[in-house]
């Protein structure tokens, strides 16, 4: 009867343990696991923007690039020489070889080319193409580039679409393919004396954006036109096979889909998470001079994309053995307990046996806790510390007894943890939220609680916990944020315009620079709510802020400050100057087109805008006066018409 009652002791020591051990471990676990998940969605998030980043720049620089050679005053002269072809050799050669050394300084360029009238190529950098008769084209009459420059305005650009109507150039010995980028040459008179044409070596710039995008070694590119065509020069991770110019809305149909039906988002595929963003070339990021930019529509907008391989429950224990020792080793110490309260009553030998074991595992538990653990002397040395926290301050075990506590505390919490300490020292329990600093220069914000020992009046030592809170306060500025911001259109609100608003003032007020505010309204809003519905409208406001922020600076501040009305605050602009960008803005505007299904029946909603515009006077504190003189130019704008700007001043009266 004894012998069945152990037995079945030992099998509840054994199940309740276990069963303890899991209900308390799986939420941490899981926890854990989401952790790690999360933090692969945001080096998704970082690597497509580094990306797009690095994509737009190139353009960008390209784009202006092309536009100051048309608008050089010894371009413009070689152009409107009577007859180029018998202009001065010494002066034309000079030319040539100015362009070519142009060309030869900026490796994601293969040439430069300056075309007339008539299509018939004038010059062209650098000049060891010419001697290539695979490359010496001199008729661009029948071009895509040349039709499509040909009819543009001043400072307008037309970009080749890539993998369509795609050429190819000798650089470097190697052939490769070059997008080409043409725009007219205008003489000071304003007539058309031709363009120019800079061919953009596209394997150097998709060499660029992958080599950006490709931090993580797992980590596959996409980057494709609006019909699916690939156009990077390396394969996908999942096809390694793709090549430029294939089909990979074909060949990749299940992650294509979710792509086209979406501006920018993320979507799990298997075990990859695919975060991706469409961008239109002509309409997002330029911040140079030129006044519009072409291409053809149906390659546009282009998807970028990133995709990264998820952790799962097998990976985090393949990848973190730690996970598993330490899952081990709670088990282990569960069963472990269990089995010496079975034994407790029959066999005192083994019970010393097992107090010693859990001596040593408490110890390991101590060493491996979640949250950190130290004691301090009266001076605020290290006695002891747990190395959860040795590892948080990228301490080795040498530091105990040798370096101070307060030393990894940072200068500002300083205060508040040197005014706890003094109470743990007279006997009393004490807590103080910090900022720690490791030696390597991470830091961690936690909350220490502490307590002092005392023996004879006299202070010995104090033990404290220290538990990491960085993701709680890392979340409380993303709420913070988001409380500055328009969920709909993710510009920031008017409440955020308030508050910047001080500090620009008080900045343009110290350096005596000008600052203007735009006032904008959407025309007809409620008619577009009305006839086709709020979700409609919602697009509209959407589609409305894309455009504005393609066309400002980044230190320009959009702010939704109610249902279809937006304001922009321009530091260092003067009046002037602002009401060039809010023409610009204006124009945009017009041009834009926002596409529905009415009734399940495509519809295209076309926007205009009315504008108020004024300047914050100086003297003025707050933009209380600003935005009433703006309103009253924007209700103008509406009265006169809509679709129009109007300049409002201080009235001489005021």
């Amino acid at each position: 009867m004894t012998q069945q009652r152990l037995y079945a002791r030992l099998i509840l020591a054994v199940l309740l343990p276990l069963i303890l051990v899991t209900a308390t471990l799986w939420p941490v676990l899981h926890m854990h696991l989401e952790t790690r998940q999360e933090s692969i969605r945001e080096e998704t998030r970082a690597i497509l923007q580094v990306g797009e980043s690095t994509l737009l720049r190139d353009i960008n620089e390209t784009l202006s690039y092309a536009l100051a050679i048309a608008e050089m005053p010894i371009i413009k002269a070689h152009m409107t020489s009577e007859d180029t072809e018998n202009t001065e050799n010494s002066t034309s050669a000079q030319l040539s070889s100015f362009l070519s050394t142009l060309v030869r300084h900026y490796p994601r360029y293969t040439k430069l080319t300056l075309i007339d009238n008539q299509g018939n190529e004038v010059l062209s950098a650098p000049t060891e193409l010419a001697s290539d008769p695979r490359f010496t084209a001199k008729r661009h009459a029948s071009t895509d580039y040349f039709k499509a420059a040909s009819k543009l305005l001043a400072r307008d650009l037309y970009i080749s679409p890539p993998g369509r109507n795609l050429q190819y150039e000798l650089f470097s010995g190697e052939v490769i393919p070059v997008v080409n980028v043409a725009t007219p040459i205008f003489d000071d008179q304003g007539e058309r004396e031709g363009v120019v044409l800079l061919s953009l070596n596209w394997q150097h710039l998709s060499e660029a954006v992958h080599q950006a995008m490709h931090i993580d070694p797992d980590a596959g590119v996409l980057l494709a036109d609006a019909q699916g065509g690939w156009l990077l020069t390396e394969g996908s991770q999942r096809l390694p096979m793709i090549s430029f110019g294939d089909n990979y809305a074909r060949l990749a149909a299940e992650p294509w889909q979710p792509v086209t039906e979406q501006v920018e988002g993320a979507f799990t595929l298997g075990n990859h998470q695919l975060r991706f963003q469409r961008f239109d070339i002509r309409s997002q990021g330029y911040q140079g001079l030129a006044g519009r930019i072409f291409s053809q529509d149906d390659t546009l907008p282009w998807v970028l994309g990133v995709s990264l391989t998820m952790p799962t429950w097998k990976t985090l224990l393949q990848d973190d053995a730690s996970v598993i020792w330490f899952l081990l080793l709670t088990y282990s110490t569960a069963v472990a307990l269990g089995i010496y309260w079975s034994f407790s009553s029959h066999q005192q030998r083994k019970l010393r046996h097992q107090a010693v074991l859990h001596a040593n595992e408490v110890s390991k538990l101590y060493d491996s806790a979640p949250c950190g653990y130290h004691s301090l002397n009266a001076d605020g040395v290290i006695l002891k510390m747990n190395q959860t926290e040795l590892d948080w301050l990228n301490l080795d075990r040498d530091a105990i007894g040798q370096r101070c506590y307060l030393d990894f505390v940072s200068p500002a919490s300083l205060p508040d943890v040197e005014a706890a300490f003094q109470d743990v020292k007279a006997g009393q329990q004490a807590e103080a939220e910090c900022t720690l600093v490791a030696d390597d220069g991470q830091t961690r914000h936690v909350i220490i609680q502490a307590v002092g020992y005392r023996e004879n009046n006299r202070f010995m030592y104090s033990n404290a916990t220290v538990f990491d809170i960085t993701e709680r306060k890392q979340l409380e500025e993303k709420l913070r944020a988001q409380a500055m911001t328009d969920p709909l259109t993710g510009v920031f609100n008017r409440r955020y315009l308030q508050a910047q608003a001080s500090i620009e003032i008080s900045r343009a007020s110290r350096h005596d620079t000008p600052i203007s505010l735009i006032a904008i309204d959407i025309d007809h809003f409620k008619h577009i709510n009305d006839e086709y519905g709020h979700d409609a409208g919602d697009e509209v406001l959407k589609r409305f802020t894309d455009v504005i922020k393609g066309l400002l600076r980044q230190e320009d501040l959009l702010c939704r400050v109610g249902g279809e009305e937006f304001a922009i605050l321009l530091p260092s602009t003067a009046l002037d100057r602002a009401q060039q960008v809010a023409e610009r803005i204006r124009a945009a505007v017009e041009q834009a087109q926002v596409s529905i299904e009415n009734a399940d029946v495509p519809t295209t909603i076309y926007i205009t805008a009315s504008f108020g515009v004024t300047h914050i006077e100086r003297g003025e504190k707050t933009l209380k006066a600003a935005i009433k003189r703006a309103d009253n130019g924007l209700y103008e704008a509406k009265e006169t018409g809509r679709n129009r700007i109007v300049i409002s001043l201080r009235s001489k009266s005021s």
